[in-house]
């Protein structure tokens, strides 16, 4: 499991650390784990390129998901305000792509965001994490991945908020 995560992780490097070079390089070094706060770890690539991780585990009713966060860093939204977190999300391959991925917060309205694409490790999300959701998922106690494996069915894959504030904060 150790293995498809880093692997996985190949995949997750930070925006800026990929829009920085235009020219191929060689493969990404391999993250070096920096501390682990609750479920969360964080993993860096360098001293200023970390991002937060938390594996879904894979139990009967339900796949294995890698929920990555990172702060990108001079990364504006639409209205030229700052993007203070971005989210990539790798689900299995399989899911119904239509149906998008919804992300909610304990009780808190769910959040739909559509794929970016599929790689062979899974399909993809990635999208910046509003305020309003950012501050839900610090003082949250569990988040939910929505999938749909098809146009009829949702599976629920909950990811634990125990130590994300501090994760988020040790970005």
């Amino acid at each position: 499991m150790r293995l498809a995560l880093v692997a996985l992780l190949g995949v997750l490097l930070p925006l800026s650390a990929v829009a920085q070079s235009t020219q191929p390089t060689s493969p990404p070094p391999s993250p070096t784990l920096k501390a682990t706060h609750g479920q969360w770890e964080v993993q860096c690539y360098g001293p200023d390129d970390c991002i937060m991780v938390q594996l879904h585990k894979r139990t009967a009713e339900t796949a294995d998901a890698v929920f990555t966060i990172f702060r990108p860093k001079g990364l504006t939204d639409n209205a030229g305000q700052p993007i203070l977190a971005l989210a990539e999300i790798v689900v299995p391959l399989g899911v119904f792509l239509p149906g998008a991925l919804g992300l909610q917060v304990d009780q808190n309205e769910p959040r739909a965001v559509p794929f970016e694409r599929c790689i062979p490790d899974g399909c993809v999300v990635r999208a910046p994490i509003a305020p309003a959701m950012l501050e839900q998922m610090k003082v949250g106690g569990t988040a939910h991945i929505i999938l749909s494996p098809s146009p009829e069915d949702r599976v629920r894959l909950p990811i634990s908020l125990s130590g994300f504030t501090a994760a988020f904060d040790s970005l």
